[in-house]
């Protein structure tokens, strides 16, 4: 944490402590050294989502732990450049059945998931020992497996040319892995069983964190060698011949109209996400589902018009995220933050980019969003002025 970032935004200074000491007392502490070396390394190459994992309740968390180690080990896979298409694509629609082998670990391995790939057996220990309460969520997590090994390959074999392509891969990404985990909180009675008719909703919330992923890491992707175009064709063919001249200072204005245009198409996601939480009965699963999905929003801000996108990753301070995580207690506070969010970034809009190509679709968006959230607002007001009359 840069301490001169704190000192230039003190207001932050109270919620980071709060959330540090949050951490502390939700820390795991696993007398198994299998699963406590889980823990230690889901840390280690996730600790943004060892905080919402801390929120479940803790019958979930183990088995969630484990859950994401091993879809990290299958992303792994199907990010390591070093494996030629022909080879990852077997390897991809196999990882399933390889899951319960205790002898077996992906043969992929880069950067900060080194150390996970060469003891990939012990998550394999602790996916194994998933006490028979936890049996739903072993099958919950072969399943997930076998979809996403199977939906990672079609973009491994072809570009990403539409919006409905974009949607394809934001959901193959993180698309199962939601509706599976809304399973599994159907399951334990944590959600409305309304959740299993609306896969579309799990849908939105997969998408709506996939693309921002996509959005961000833009720099990333067409330095690679050969470029990953994850940008549909259809949107950057607007500004740009080649998609490589995005992070090009001479190519700055189509670059940020390029931008803002995807921006604005990962809006449409925001109103079907808060549906979904509207539906969420329990107040860790609640945290659970609606910080990533509101610091997604608070992302969107952050990138729109923003230059710096193209120079490196756009992230929110500490600080930032501190604030807004603690803002998640209920849906009428979620409406509130969404509505913040919204509204500045409709400020931003108008100020900074008035005459950008996808400006009134932009406000049009927001303007939706915000309207949402006063209506979740009347709706949850009126439940709590009906109960007290009663």
């Amino acid at each position: 944490m840069k301490f001169r970032e704190v000192l230039q935004h003190p207001d932050e200074i109270i919620p980071l402590l709060q959330m540090m000491v949050m951490a502390y007392r939700r820390k795991r502490k696993p007398q198994d050294p299998n699963l406590a070396w889980c823990w230690d390394v889901l840390i280690r190459v996730s600790r943004s989502y060892v905080l919402v994992i801390q929120q479940l309740p803790e019958v979930l968390q183990d088995p969630i732990c484990v859950n994401y180690l091993v879809l990290r080990g299958l992303d792994t896979l199907q990010d390591d450049m070093a494996i030629p298409v022909e080879k990852r694509v077997p390897l991809l629609l196999d990882y399933y059945n390889h899951i319960a082998d205790r002898t077996w670990r992906p043969p992929c391995g880069y950067g900060q998931y080194v150390e996970l790939i060469e003891q990939y057996p012990r998550v394999t220990e602790e996916f194994l020992k998933l006490s028979k309460q936890d049996q739903q969520a072993r099958l919950f997590i072969t399943d997930m497996c076998m979809r996403l090994g199977a939906e990672m390959t079609v973009f491994l074999k072809r570009d990403v040319v539409t919006v409905e392509d974009l949607d394809l891969y934001a959901f193959t990404n993180n698309g199962p892995v939601a509706i599976c985990l809304t399973k599994l909180f159907v399951d334990r009675k944590f959600a409305d069983p309304k959740l299993l008719d609306r896969e579309d909703l799990s849908g939105h919330m997969a998408m709506l964190l996939g693309k921002i992923n996509v959005i961000r890491d833009v720099k990333e992707d067409v330095l690679e060698d050969p470029p990953r175009a994850w940008y549909p064709k259809d949107i950057w063919s607007k500004y740009l011949k080649d998609l490589r001249d995005i992070i090009k200072p001479e190519y700055r204005k189509e670059a940020l109209a390029c931008l803002n245009d995807i921006l604005t198409d990962a809006l449409r996601h925001v109103e079907p996400c808060l549906q979904y939480m509207e539906l969420v009965w329990d107040e860790g699963v609640f945290k659970f589902c609606a910080v990533p999905e509101l610091m997604a929003l608070a992302t969107i801000s952050a990138c729109y018009n923003n230059p710096k996108v193209f120079t490196g990753v756009v992230k929110m301070r500490r600080g930032e995220t501190a604030k807004l995580f603690l803002s998640v207690t209920t849906m009428p506070a979620l409406y509130k933050s969404f509505a913040t969010i919204a509204d500045e970034m409709e400020t931003k809009c108008r100020k900074e980019a008035p005459d950008d190509p996808s400006f009134a679709v932009t406000i049009k968006r927001l303007q939706d969003i915000k309207a949402a959230c006063k209506a979740g607002l009347a709706k949850t007001n009126g439940k709590v002025a009906s109960k007290t009359s009663r």
